[in-house]
């Protein structure tokens, strides 16, 4: 029969836990509000004042076919991102679950150690890498720099380690026991791998992809950097010509992307139900 006493700690924190949430919502929510509700507004083209008029201009521009090619690349390298993360960074939180304590809290440490670096340094050094002076081009013959590929490289390389410590972290957790039957039962390594091991990390999996897409997707210094201003993106032009010369715009885009966010979150959590289900 379950106790009808209640926790005092947990009454004394529950205050407390109220006004992170209205901190939060005060914080983020507010000035996305405002942001969405100026997508239906009209810009002054002398005081540069939004009045909300309940028009779509917005939305029509963005959909349009100035920035329709923006919209779908800022998706496909969102979505190559994203399935670069899980291609690379799977196998490597599954080879940092199977170190030793010792070399383990190495190999974490030795992902953790580009973060120490300021974001930009590490987006400006892989200038000299793309570039034409750089080995890729002395390696391919063709110089990767101001294209496509180089804004991927950029933002697969910043948003690997964001992916892989979530992933390792659920990968951890499935304990030596579980593998220990499995291997009863007459499941080798890659049996044991493939299924008992991702389908129990499965939820840290999703996480670190939702992760990586939602920040990859609004990216703009990496296609700053490394594009050059020929590969732009969302995230560009959010800063751009969103923040101040055109905010409908700018609010449009992130109306946009919470639509996008909202249906990523909706199809990770209806995935993480089947494979829990079948776990």
């Amino acid at each position: 029969m379950r106790s009808s006493r209640r926790d005092p700690t947990n009454l004394r924190l529950k205050p407390l836990a109220a006004a992170d949430w209205l901190l939060a919502a005060a914080i983020c929510l507010v000035p996305i509000g405002v942001l969405v509700a100026y997508s239906f507004g009209r810009t002054s083209v002398v005081t540069q004042d939004v009045s909300l008029t309940g028009t779509i201009r917005s939305y029509r521009t963005l959909f349009g076919p100035l920035y329709r090619p923006v919209l779908m690349r800022s998706i496909t390298l969102s979505a190559l991102t994203v399935a670069l993360c899980v291609g690379l960074g799977t196998p490597a939180a599954l080879a940092i679950s199977r170190l030793s304590q010792r070399w383990r809290d190495r190999a974490v440490l030795a992902l953790l150690f580009p973060s120490f670096v300021s974001f930009t340094v590490r987006i400006f050094a892989w200038q000299g890498l793309l570039g034409s002076d750089g080995p890729i081009k002395a390696l391919t013959g063709r110089a990767l720099l101001f294209h496509p590929p180089a804004v991927l490289i950029g933002m697969v390389a910043t948003y690997v380690p964001l992916f892989v410590l979530p992933a390792y972290v659920a990968v951890a957790r499935v304990g030596p026991n579980v593998l220990d039957a499995a291997l009863d039962l007459g499941a080798r390594r890659f049996r044991q791998t493939t299924s008992v091991t991702l389908p129990l990390a499965a939820p840290g999996v999703l996480t670190g992809a939702v992760v990586v897409g939602v920040l990859s997707l609004g990216e703009f210094v990496v296609p700053t950097v490394l594009g050059g201003g020929k590969v732009l993106l969302l995230g560009e032009i959010l800063f751009e010509r969103g923040a101040t010369r055109d905010q409908p715009l700018g609010g449009a885009i992130v109306a946009a992307m919470l639509v996008m966010f909202a249906i990523v979150g909706a199809a990770s959590w209806a995935l993480r139900r089947v494979v829990s289900r079948h776990a």
